[in-house]
C-alpha cells in the first residue's frame, strides 16, 4: 500500500515539475511577432492563396502549409531550431508553389476564365456540388502541372472547359435571383445581420426590389436581375465584412489596432507607387494624396498607351498588306531592283534601267522592268506614288540634276500612259548626284547610284 502511495506521489511531483518547467503557451500572434521568418511564411502563403495558388499548385501549397504548422508546433514545444528549419523549408517550397501556379495559369488560362464566368453567373450558389466537383478536377489537373505532366493536362483541358461552360449556361438560365437569395442566406448564417448590419440590410432591400418587380411583371427579368445582382454583391460584401470583424475580435484588436491595420493596408497598396505615406496628417489628406498619385500614374499610362498606339498604327501592317509587300519583293531580280519596306510604304530602288549616255529616253529593253513596276503599284490601288531620279557623280551638278528630273519624268509618264495609273497619284523629283547609295569611286557603285526610285506611299 505504501509502495503504491509513494509511486503516485512521485508521478504527481513529476507532473508538477513539468508544469512549472514549461513556460506559457505562445499564441500564434506572439509567434509571428517574435519570429519574422515564420510570419513571412504565413504572409507568403496567404498572398499565394489570394492569387489562387492553393488551387493552381495544390500539392506544393499543402506541403508549404504543413511546414508552417510544423514550425508553430515546434515552437510551442520549445524547439526553436526545428521550428526555424521548418519555416525555411516552407519558404523554399513556396517559391516553387508560385512558379507552378504561374505555369498552371498559362496552360489553364481558358479554363480559369470559364470558371470565373461560371462564378459570376452564380453557379457557386445554384450548383455548389457540381462546382466543387469541377474545382476538384481542376486541382487534380494543376497537380499534374506540378509533376511536369503537361500533355496529360492538355488532354484534360477540353473537359474542364466544357464543364465550367455548362455550369455557366445553366446558371444563366436559372437566373440571378436564386443566387442572390442564397448569398443573403449565407451572409445571415455567418452573422452579417449583427456584425455588418448596414450592408446586409442594403442587400435585403435590393432583393426586395427584385422580387417586387417580378411580382408585378414576370417578363421584367432583366430589370429584376439588375437588383438581384446588386443584392448578391452586397450580401457577399457583408459576409466579407463579417469575417474581417471576426478576425479583429479573435485578435482582440483595440480601436487603435484597427486603425493601424487600416494604415498598413494603405501602405501595402502604396508599395508600387513608392515613398512613405504621411500618416502624421489627417486621414482625408492621406487618401487624397494617394488618389492624386494614382491619377498621375493613370495619366502617364494613358499618355504612354496613346503614344504606343500611334507608333504601332504607323508600323502595323494588316495580313493583306504584308502579303502584298512580300509579293512585290518577289517580283524583281537583284539585277533589276532592291525592294525595301519603310513602315507601311514600299521603296523600289530600280538600278536596272538602261538609258543612253547623257540621255533620258526609255529604251525598249527597260519595258520588262517598267511592267513589273506597274504590277507592283497595282498591288496597292489606294497608294500615292513618288518617282525620283538619281545619277552618279560623273559630270556637272547642273547636268546631273536635269538628267535625273528628265529620267524620273519619263518613267512617270510611262506609268500613266502605258500603265493607266492616274497622273494625280504620281509626283516626280530629281536629286541628281545628291543621294548616292554606294561609292562613286567604283564602276559598281556608280551603276547603283544611277537609278530611279519608285516610292509606293500607303495610307
Amino acid at each position: 500500500m505504501k509502495s503504491n502511495y509513494r509511486f503516485h506521489f512521485a508521478l504527481l511531483c513529476v507532473a508538477l515539475l513539468a508544469g512549472c518547467a514549461s513556460g506559457p503557451r505562445l499564441s500564434q500572434e506572439q509567434i509571428f511577432a517574435q519570429y519574422p521568418q515564420i510570419a513571412s511564411l504565413d504572409k507568403g502563403l496567404k498572398d499565394a492563396a489570394a492569387q489562387g495558388a492553393d488551387m493552381l499548385a495544390p500539392e506544393g501549397y499543402g506541403a508549404a502549409k504543413a511546414r508552417l504548422d510544423e514550425a508553430i508546433a515546434e515552437l510551442r514545444a520549445d524547439r526553436e531550431g526545428a521550428a526555424l528549419a521548418a519555416a525555411s523549408a516552407g519558404g523554399e517550397l513556396l517559391v516553387k508553389v508560385n512558379q507552378d501556379a504561374d505555369a498552371s495559369r498559362d496552360i489553364l488560362m481558358e479554363v480559369l476564365d470559364a470558371r470565373e464566368r461560371a462564378h459570376d453567373a452564380g453557379a457557386d450558389d445554384l450548383y455548389a456540388e457540381s462546382m466543387a466537383d469541377m474545382d476538384n478536377d481542376l486541382r487534380k489537373a494543376a497537380g499534374l502541372v506540378e509533376r511536369g505532366r503537361l500533355e496529360d493536362v492538355k488532354q484534360r483541358r477540353p473537359r474542364l472547359l466544357a464543364g465550367y461552360e455548362q455550369l455557366e449556361l445553366a446558371a444563366l438560365k436559372e437566373g440571378t435571383v436564386d443566387a442572390a437569395r442564397a448569398a443573403i442566406a449565407r451572409a445571415k448564417e455567418n452573422g452579417a445581420p449583427k456584425l455588418a448590419a448596414k450592408t446586409y440590410k442594403a442587400a435585403e432591400e435590393e432583393m426586395s426590389l427584385a422580387l417586387s418587380i417580378l411580382d408585378a411583371d414576370r417578363t421584367q427579368t432583366e430589370k429584376a436581375n439588375v437588383h438581384a445582382r446588386r443584392a448578391r454583391w452586397l450580401a457577399e460584401r457583408s459576409s466579407a465584412i463579417t469575417e474581417l470583424i471576426k478576425d479583429f475580435d479573435r485578435r482582440e484588436y483595440s480601436r487603435e489596432d484597427v486603425v493601424l491595420w487600416y494604415q498598413d493596408q494603405l501602405s501595402e497598396i502604396n508599395v508600387p507607387i513608392g515613398g512613405e505615406l504621411p500618416f502624421d496628417e489627417r486621414n482625408r489628406d492621406v487618401v487624397l494624396g494617394m488618389r492624386q498619385s494614382i491619377e498621375d500614374l493613370v495619366k502617364q499610362r494613358d499618355a504612354t498607351a496613346a503614344a504606343r498606339s500611334r507608333y504601332e498604327q504607323e508600323l502595323s501592317l494588316t495580313a493583306e498588306q504584308r502579303n502584298a509587300i512580300d509579293k512585290v519583293q518577289s517580283m524583281f531580280t537583284p539585277a533589276e531592283a532592291n525592294v525595301f519596306q519603310q513602315r507601311n510604304n514600299v521603296l523600289i530602288a530600280a538600278h536596272g534601267f538602261r538609258f543612253p549616255p547623257g540621255g533620258s529616253e526609255l529604251e525598249t529593253q527597260n519595258f520588262v522592268l517598267l511592267n513589273k513596276i506597274i504590277q507592283a503599284i497595282r498591288t496597292f490601288p489606294e497608294s500615292r506614288i513618288n518617282v525620283s531620279g538619281h545619277t552618279d557623280s560623273t559630270g556637272s551638278a547642273a547636268i546631273n540634276q536635269t538628267l535625273s528630273e528628265l529620267r524620273a519624268g519619263n518613267v512617270a509618264r510611262f506609268l500613266t500612259e502605258v500603265g493607266g495609273i492616274a497622273a494625280e497619284r504620281i509626283s516626280v523629283n530629281g536629286y541628281g548626284k545628291e543621294r548616292p547609295v554606294a561609292s562613286n569611286e567604283t564602276a559598281e557603285g556608280r551603276a547603283a547610284n544611277r537609278r530611279v526610285e519608285i516610292l509606293i506611299i500607303n495610307k
